[in-house]
């Protein structure tokens, strides 16, 4: 019977024949729920619940009222789980579901329909899903922001037609085998350790994840965060073996060496024949400068793996560090005679011999090299430097070009050659060769200084200037630097900023007397009498010179210091006892103090030294005068013109003395 027949019989019946028809469908719906009930209830059966759904179900056949939703079958591994209004779906990425039932006022299930937002079709009825689909999707919308372990991901939707007449809420449960999941599927190495990281937070304490962490870390080039889950894995579990071994590594990686024998003699104690263990000891010990604590864990790493030639290799170099060259060379030699990659190791060896004086033998060794490899550069440097110490400048230049040749921007060849031309006093070359390094490397302070140095050489003092202030402040060398800048300064008689640099010198500890010197004459300059006199007293009392002790001499001089003076004159004997320009000196002092007695005695010894000195004479013969003592006067006065005939004072003193003597003569008599 179609529809419309049947809406039509509907229409036709009265008042009193549609009631009958409802009542009786209502008796007939009753019925069967009881008998239902009754065949599937049991004895605990709901028959409130019965009648709320025939009461139901009556709204939804006659009175056109939407179906009520009771409950969902689903089937979750195997096992069958009822789902009712207000309940919740939980799913994780291992489970695999199916809707098996769904039980709504619609009488055999016509036009219900159930879907699970997010997977799966339009109708997802009897159709096997999986929990890792839901997982995947929670995490690819919100990202590494998932914060929580349980996500809600939509509802499963009960539709009657197109109307969803029931929603129940679905949630994924995140575990950390997700974010390991992730981790291995993910090609971006940051994205890994953002997933392995989440993994940790919701499990603290599974060390196989902190391990994978670390290892990351470790590739990325994070070493100092891999030396934190390290450690934590060992708060964890303080004898993990591997944990301390791969700590160990890191903190080598990173220089703290004090930590990597702290952790490798913990792990020698888990595992004391860990030969490997040892060797890193022995690079942290050696890195740190204990080189003979380093030596003795390598020895002992060699015990336990006599074969290990690197081990060996590293104990060479250890060896060589601390300048014992004979069992370097012993080494290198061991391993030279048990490794295929003998040139490296010929390398080695010859820079031992090298360090250790045998020229010959590095000679033979670098031109070996060299024939196997004639593009080696570095070979070809180092052999320079053999020839640089057997004093072969020729070879020595001509192995740093060829060096250089092979690599041009090689900033240590370029210096080396430059200190061979200088040694060979070829300053204008040493000054291109040094301007090369600063091509190549601008802040090589140490080249900058020598281009200074030649500039000061060749007395270019305004550019010396230039460069030595460009590297002063942040050179070690810095008194030496404030010394020449200070004479640099002085030559162009820039007298306050020389006294400036002098002073910076001495205050950074030079011990150079010449820059006290310098100090002292600079001040003398500038005027400042007392501070150039304190000056050359401290180098008179300290480290006195000669050119010192006569500065400070001439000081009291002009001072009138004369008691003063004479004690340094007297000094200067001391220092240099046949100098006769100090003892004329005294006699002149001895003079202005009117001790004519010492002042001739001084002239005299003066001239024992110095025969030649008119000058000398001149004083001696005034002295004589002075005593009235003519006739040796007139003898000194006659030397001194033999000696000099265009002297006017003894050409005047001889005749005018004859006179005096005439005089004297005629008195007597």
């Amino acid at each position: 019977m179609s529809r419309n027949i049947r809406i039509k019989k509907w229409a036709s019946l009265d008042t009193q024949g549609r009631f009958i028809v409802i009542a009786g469908s209502i008796v007939a719906i009753v019925i069967i729920f009881i008998i239902a009930g009754y065949l599937f209830g049991g004895k605990n059966h709901n028959y409130l619940g019965s009648i709320v759904r025939i009461k139901n179900t009556f709204s939804f056949v006659f009175l056109k009222q939407p179906p009520e939703f009771y409950y969902l079958d689903i089937e979750k591994n195997g096992k069958d789980y009822r789902l009712k209004k207000g309940d919740t779906f939980d799913v994780s990425y291992r489970d695999e579901f199916v809707v098996k039932d769904i039980s709504t006022d619609v009488l055999w299930g016509r036009s219900i329909f159930v879907d699970i937002e997010g997977v799966g079709g339009p109708d997802d009825f009897g159709v096997m899903l999986r929990g890792i689909d839901l997982v995947d999707k929670a995490i690819k919308s919100s990202g590494k922001n998932v914060n929580a372990e349980a996500v809600d991901v939509g509802n499963v939707a009960v539709k009657y037609h197109d109307t969803i007449i029931a929603s129940i809420p679905m949630r994924v449960i995140i575990t950390p085998q997700d974010w390991l999941r992730y981790a291995e599927n993910s090609e971006n190495r940051i994205s890994q350790i953002e997933y392995l990281k989440r993994a940790i937070t919701m499990n603290k304490r599974d060390i196989g994840v902190r391990k994978s962490l670390a290892a990351l870390y470790v590739r990325a080039g994070m070493t100092k965060k891999a030396i934190t889950q390290y450690n934590e894995i060992l708060t964890l579990h303080p004898n993990d073996i591997a944990a301390l071994t791969e700590l160990l590594k890191c903190y080598i990686h990173v220089k703290e060496h004090d930590k990597a024998v702290r952790t490798g003699i913990k792990l020698i104690k888990l595992k004391p024949h860990d030969a490997a263990a040892y060797a890193n000891i022995a690079y942290a010990y050696g890195n740190s400068g204990a080189l003979d604590k380093a030596i003795s864990n390598y020895k002992q790493s060699l015990k336990l793996n006599p074969d290990d030639y690197l081990v060996r290799f590293k104990l060479g170099e250890a060896y060589e560090n601390g300048k014992d060259f004979k069992n370097a060379i012993e080494q290198y030699r061991l391993v030279l005679t048990k490794t295929r990659e003998v040139e490296n190791i010929k390398l080695a060896l010859a820079g031992a011999y090298l360090k250790a004086g045998h020229y010959d033998d590095s000679i033979k060794l670098y031109r070996e090299v060299i024939a196997k490899q004639p593009q080696n550069a570095s070979a070809y440097a180092n052999l320079g430097l053999v020839y640089g110490k057997k004093g072969l400048a020729k070879e020595e230049i001509e192995n740093y070009k060829k060096s250089i040749s092979l690599n041009p921007k090689d900033p240590v060849v370029h210096f080396n050659l430059a200190g061979a031309y200088e040694k060979n006093n070829l300053h204008q070359e040493a000054f291109q060769e040094y301007q090369k390094v600063l091509k190549i490397n601008p802040g090589d302070m140490e080249a900058l200084i020598r281009v200074a140095d030649i500039e000061l050489k060749n007395k270019r003092y305004s550019e010396a200037i230039k460069n030595y202030e460009k590297v002063v402040t942040s050179s070690p060398r810095k008194a030496s630097i404030y010394a020449n800048l200070g004479f640099a300064y002085g030559e162009l008689k820039k007298y306050k900023q020389s006294s400036e640099n002098y002073e910076k010198s001495i205050k950074h500890g030079i011990k150079d007397p010449q820059v006290r010197y310098n100090l002292a004459y600079t001040y003398d300059k500038l005027g400042k009498k007392k501070e150039a006199m304190r000056e050359y007293e401290k180098l008179a009392s300290s480290r006195p010179t000669m050119e010192a002790l006569d500065s400070l001499a001439d000081l009291y001089m002009k001072e009138k210091r004369y008691d003063s003076a004479i004690k340094i004159y007297k000094k200067m004997t001391v220092l240099n006892p046949k100098r006769a320009s100090v003892y004329s000196s005294l006699g002149y002092v001895y003079g202005l103090k009117n001790n004519i007695e010492k002042e001739i005695e001084y002239y005299r010894i003066s001239l024992k030294y110095d025969a030649e000195d008119d000058h000398v004479y001149l004083s001696l013969a005034a002295a004589y005068e002075k005593k009235g003592m003519y006739e040796d006067a007139l003898k000194a006065y006659r030397v001194a013109y033999e000696l000099n005939p265009d002297s006017s004072t003894a050409a005047k003193k001889i005749p005018a003395l004859k006179v005096k003597l005439l005089q004297r003569k005629y008195q007597d008599s």
